[in-house]
């Protein structure tokens, strides 16, 4: 069963990134030991993907600004949309001493619907095999892509791979996700009726009220 319903963008957060650039079918990430914010390409893109501590959530990525999400308290289970511009999406992290120097970790987060239907994909395999089962995390390669067109053009979505398992890294122990960069105010509930009063005995008869044009007050 796929973690989201699918419902476009990329990027990360405070933590270094990794992103899929669904426009050129490439991956791209920067170092995380140096000031340089040159972007590299990851030609071969092979790693430990965290699948058991994927999140889901309202994401909103915007040229020029730092990306905005409301994190689900639970798995695909989504809350009140924050704003009209914001899209589903989730975040998760990869660890790759090979392609991301220094740390190996990288932070991975989209709302592009034909790259979240692979990872969809992905995430019933992982399910599916015994080894997720006994805590271990898919290694898992981008084999290639797929073009997708539309009448907004062509865009491309990553073929994935399960090529080995492995303990979980503790490399991703030591890294905690981008959380929530804002809250969804939750509406009031609105005010229970007032219960209609009691029946009483009629009153006697008694002069109307100035300005109250007679007949019953309530």
């Amino acid at each position: 069963m796929a973690f989201m319903q699918q419902t476009e963008g990329e990027g990360g957060g405070f933590n270094t990134y990794v992103k899929f650039n669904a426009k050129a079918g490439r991956w791209f990430s920067k170092r995380d030991d140096s000031t340089d914010t040159e972007e590299f390409e990851v030609a071969d893109m092979t790693a430990v993907m965290d699948l058991a501590r994927l999140q889901t959530g309202w994401f909103l990525f915007e040229a020029g600004t730092a990306p905005s999400r409301v994190i689900d308290e639970a798995l695909g289970q989504a809350g009140a949309k924050p704003g009209d511009r914001f899209k589903r999406g989730f975040q998760m992290l990869f660890f790759s001493p090979k392609n991301f120097p220094s740390s190996g970790v990288r932070e991975f987060s989209t709302t592009a619907q034909s790259v979240m239907r692979e990872f969809n994909d992905l995430h019933d395999k992982y399910l599916a095999a015994p080894e997720s089962q006994e805590g271990k995390l898919p290694v898992v390669r981008c084999s290639g892509t797929t073009p997708i067109t539309s009448k907004h053009g062509t865009n491309y979505a990553p073929q994935f791979e399960i090529v080995d398992w492995t303990d979980r890294p503790a490399e991703l122990d030591g890294v905690a996700m981008e959380a929530s960069t804002q809250q969804v105010a939750e509406s009031s509930p609105a005010p229970a009726p007032e219960p209609a009063p009691a029946p009483a005995p009629a009153p006697a008869p008694a002069p109307s009220p100035q300005g109250a044009g007679g007949g019953n007050l309530f």
